[in-house]
């Protein structure tokens, strides 16, 4: 996996309920809002088949 350091910051707006509903999962999880999000479009991705070997 990349150093976050090494990955450029992507700026995504999201609907306030929808961020909010990333924060609450994010918390029970102990992930950042980032890592919520990124876990989530991974698994989504990888369940389409346009996700392989990562």
């Amino acid at each position: 996996m990349e150093k976050v350091r090494d990955i450029p910051p992507t700026g995504i707006r999201f609907p306030e309920w929808l961020k909010q509903a990333l924060k609450a999962s994010a918390s029970k999880e102990c992930r950042s809002l980032n890592g919520e999000v990124i876990k989530r479009l991974e698994k989504s991705l990888r369940e389409e088949g346009l996700l392989n070997g990562h």
